[in-house]
């Protein structure tokens, strides 16, 4: 997701650009595929640099934690993120660099966007039943013949405690 700024390099402090953002499925890295990704993203001169600030959306396929079926999930974020000169220096640890000829790639901001902001426990619908303990059923679409709880020998003692 590489853009040519060359012409805003060049332009005064405070000149702005708008891109709209319009890219097919990929990867981001080896554990993160979108199915695309789309907004508008304004890139302003600022001292020293470039400032890229837009909103984006995306969809990513995911799997469902309780039955393990695989789910798209609808993503929203922003990004914020300053550009330097590649000949100038940072005090930032992170920092990215416009390229010599002017281009500026959001690639690795996008990604750590959608990292962020990914569920951490993703379920196809909030009242997913799961998949059952015994048989490996999933509990959403067939009913499991499995004879309720079964205790381990070593624990039988206990359940008379109950």
């Amino acid at each position: 997701m590489k853009y040519h700024l060359s012409h805003l390099v060049t332009a005064s402090l405070g000149t702005r650009i708008t891109v709209d953002v319009q890219e097919g499925a990929g990867a981001l890295d080896k554990d993160l595929e979108i199915d695309f990704l789309q907004g508008k993203v304004q890139f302003t001169r600022v001292n020293n640099g470039i400032y890229a600030q837009g909103r984006l959306r995306t969809q990513i396929q995911l799997t469902c934690v309780r039955c393990l079926e695989p789910l798209s999930y609808p993503l929203d974020f922003e990004i914020a993120e300053r550009y330097i000169f590649a000949d100038q220096e940072s005090l930032e640890e992170q920092v990215y660099l416009i390229a010599p000829d002017g281009t500026v790639d959001i690639t690795e901001p996008v990604r750590q966007q959608i990292w962020v902001n990914l569920p951490l426990q993703p379920l196809c619908h909030p009242d997913c039943q799961g998949l059952c303990a015994q048989c490996g059923a999933n509990l959403n679409y067939e009913s499991c013949t499995c004879q309720g709880e079964t205790i381990d020998p070593r624990f039988a003692v206990l359940k008379r405690l109950l």
